[in-house]
């Protein structure tokens, strides 16, 4: 079937623009207008019809749309679309980009067709933009929503090394990050890309600001940017216009590289803190095990054969005494090889970190009221020695938390053993409590013990996330790779 375009489908198209479209004859007069030159102008069409077109220009306007009437006349090349400033019926001034097509009946020039476009929020709002940009000392450039550089900072200068003359007007930005074409945060921005498109570009590295809605950041290494690379903190937040439209996008950069730096030599000397503490709490386990541990038991041995039995002549008053003391030399036997087991426990050297865990679990319930279980998930394998450790010592604090602060009944500690990584999750059901946005902030909340946590999680390049709401309970997860 074939489409004809019918003078009904030109007529609707026109009158249905949501650009402003109006033509005039050679002498300046209104001909026909739409609806859109209605709004723009705040003129209805009867109105329109009994005006001219220079009563709605200023000055140097009118200037220029005669020489434009002009050059089209004599045939002449018209660069296009132009700026011009129109005069609304309430006074106000409004910009505008326009194109300018000569109007041809019978092979005569009988007028001109204009279309044109309310622009004057995008300049208000590029002048308020050019101002906080060059003004500002952290790296920023704005992109429109066809993914134009319309602003490239100073400090974005001094920190990729490219100007503003390479770059404004061109959709070039990924070449100040990427050794190849890919979007920065302002174009997933600008493209409205939903969270999964942006993680798909950023993985873990992103995630929605706590500041601006709609604005995403981010860091990661760039190895293209000063020379031998720097790490950056991307923030990207849309530009929208009165209309709630994103009509663009900015994107702020922070060198972080100091920073990482900084992070990566506290992480090795938290390691080292780990190391040592884990080969004292060893040598502490293993000098109460053999020594006070060993003196306990041989009091323990001397004080059954001194307890008088049968009709052996003693008083009752020394027979009980020496039950007491037994009995508290039994006590603290116990309760030393339970500070040996917290401080280093054998178990988990010799069976490995789910029997250990599942000790403690049985520790928990025979000293405590709560209900706690373990298991397990994936393929049972061997796993690194720093591995185990650091897993038991988080499940271990985790378990301590639980017991202090949450009131809870009941504890379930899992084990999911994939093919690259590892992840072990400890619930519970009691009080629960708000968390952060950051897991820094716990610390400021007195939550050391998570703070601690995630450190461990860290020397094994793992991560741990805190799900926990009031009333709700806890999950502490933390995921390692393998």
């Amino acid at each position: 079937m074939r489409f004809t375009l019918t003078e009904q489908i030109y007529h609707d198209l026109f009158e249905n623009a949501s650009d402003a479209m109006w033509v005039q004859d050679l002498e300046g007069n209104f001909v026909v207008a739409n609806k859109a030159c209605e709004a723009l102008t705040g003129f209805t069409r009867t109105e329109l019809l009994a005006k001219q077109v220079s009563e709605f220009l200023i000055a140097d306007s009118l200037q220029r749309a005669r020489a434009i009437g002009r050059n089209l006349l004599r045939g002449e090349e018209l660069i296009q679309p132009y700026d011009q400033w129109v005069v609304r019926k309430d006074g106000s001034v409004r910009a505008l980009k326009m194109t300018t097509s000569l109007v041809i009946i019978d092979g005569v020039p009988a007028g001109f067709q204009h279309v044109a476009r309310d622009v004057t929020e995008e300049q208000v709002m590029a002048e308020m933009l050019s101002e906080i940009t060059n003004g500002s000392p952290i790296p920023t450039f704005v992109i429109d929503r066809q993914h134009r550089i319309t602003h490239w900072n100073t400090a974005l200068v001094a920190l990729t090394g490219l100007q503003p003359r390479e770059m404004l007007g061109s959709n070039r930005q990924w070449t100040a990050f990427y050794p190849q074409k890919r979007p920065t945060l302002a174009d997933l921005i600008v493209d409205g890309s939903p969270p999964s498109e942006i993680e798909s570009y950023y993985h873990e590295e992103f995630k929605k600001s706590s500041l601006m809605e709609g604005a995403y950041e981010a860091e990661a290494f760039r190895p293209s940017v000063g020379g031998a690379g720097r790490w950056l903190h991307f923030t990207a937040s849309p530009i929208k216009n009165s209309s709630g439209e994103v009509v663009a996008a900015l994107e702020a950069l922070q060198d972080i590289t100091e920073q990482k730096r900084l992070q990566a030599n506290m992480r090795y000397y938290v390691q080292l803190i780990t190391q040592a503490e884990e080969e004292e709490r060893k040598r502490l386990a293993r000098d109460l095990h053999d020594d006070i541990s060993s003196s306990l038991l041989l009091l323990i041995r001397r004080l059954d054969s001194a307890i008088p039995v049968g009709k052996a002549r003693r008083t009752p008053s020394y027979k009980a005494t020496l039950e007491d003391l037994h009995r508290q030399a039994v006590e603290a036997l116990e309760h030393v090889r339970r500070y040996v087991q917290d401080l280093r426990p054998r178990i988990l050297d010799d069976l490995g970190l789910i029997a250990s865990l599942e000790w403690m679990a049985d520790d928990i319930q025979k000293h405590y009221p709560i209900r706690t279980s373990v298991s397990v998930t994936g393929r049972e394998r061997p796993l690194p020695a720093e591995v185990q450790l650091l897993l038991f010592r988080i499940a271990q604090e985790a378990i301590s938390n639980v017991r202090r602060h949450a009131e809870a009944t009941a504890v379930e500690i899992s084990l999911d053993i994939g093919a690259d990584a590892i992840t072990m999750t400890v619930r519970d059901n009691g009080r629960g409590f708000e968390v952060p946005s950051r897991i820094e902030e716990l610390a400021s909340a007195g939550h050391l013990g998570i703070m601690g946590m995630a450190e461990r999680a860290k020397l094994l390049n793992g991560s741990l996330e805190v799900r926990s709401s009031p009333g709700k309970g806890t999950e502490i997860v933390t995921g390692v790779p393998l």
